[in-house]
């Protein structure tokens, strides 16, 4: 992993970001990252489920005073479908994405 990711800003972002993509995530092959969400979501002491195909559901409840607000929600494929060169030798089904920073 480059270290020049884990320094842009906001930090917090990016490190949770290339921790996410060391994961190794083919689709029909989520157990890591699920695994990976599950541990982030209850470290954060948060309602965290698996349900019976595989979602991972985080609950955080609103902000005090914000109870009354619409709820909101994000929703993200926890898989990936890879494509590479075809020169290029790369197991994806083991290793995660080597993030590099490019200019600014």
């Amino acid at each position: 992993m480059s270290e020049a990711v884990r320094q842009l800003e906001p930090k917090a972002l990016w490190n949770f970001f290339s921790d996410l993509n060391a994961v190794p995530r083919v689709s029909k092959k989520e157990e890591e990252v699920i695994q990976f969400m599950m541990d982030f979501g209850k470290g954060l002491g948060l309602d965290t489920i698996k349900d019976h195909i595989g979602n991972v559901i985080i609950k955080k409840p609103a902000t005090v005073g914000l109870e009354h607000k619409q709820t909101f929600v994000l929703q993200s494929h926890l898989d990936m479908v890879h494509q590479k060169n075809g020169d290029t030798i790369f197991d994806f089904a083991t290793r995660g994405i080597k993030m590099i920073v490019d200019g600014d």
